[in-house]
């Protein structure tokens, strides 16, 4: 149980460093973020990018053995770039979680977002997490 309260909670936490520029390629838009999750509430928030922000609601959580799936929300503003997005992921009892999900609002309406998010610590129920966000422009 406490491993499933730990990987709740890495999904919940947010703070960032920075976010590439955007360009007229289709190569993806790199952010990174840090976050901390409240796991009780399922609440993540912190930074992203060069001065952005991150926020993330925790919407469903099914454990899977050693494991979890989870269904979240996402809010991204950093610069000229603010989405909102809808999430999946895998998080391992190895520390880290998988994300994967779609723009639903905001800039790059339809893109893909791929996301790693790792732990970095825990108190209480509270998590810290850090990772790279990458936001994958639709071609054409």
């Amino acid at each position: 149980m406490k491993k499933l309260r730990v990987l709740v909670a890495a999904v919940v936490g947010v703070v960032a460093i920075g976010a590439a520029p955007v360009s007229a390629s289709s190569a993806p838009i790199v952010i990174t973020y840090a976050k901390t999750c409240n796991e009780l509430i399922g609440l993540c928030e912190g930074s992203a990018g060069d001065g952005g922000t991150f926020s993330m609601q925790v919407t469903g959580f099914r454990p899977t053995g050693k494991a979890v799936q989870l269904t979240m929300t996402e809010e991204i503003t950093v610069g000229d770039i603010s989405f909102t997005a809808q999430m999946t992921a895998h998080a391992s009892p190895a520390g880290f979680i998988v994300l994967n999900g779609t723009v639903t609002e905001g800039d790059f309406l339809g893109a893909q977002v791929h996301q790693r998010s790792n732990f970095v610590s825990a108190v209480g129920f509270m998590t810290s997490w850090v990772g790279e966000l990458r936001l994958m422009p639709k071609s054409g």
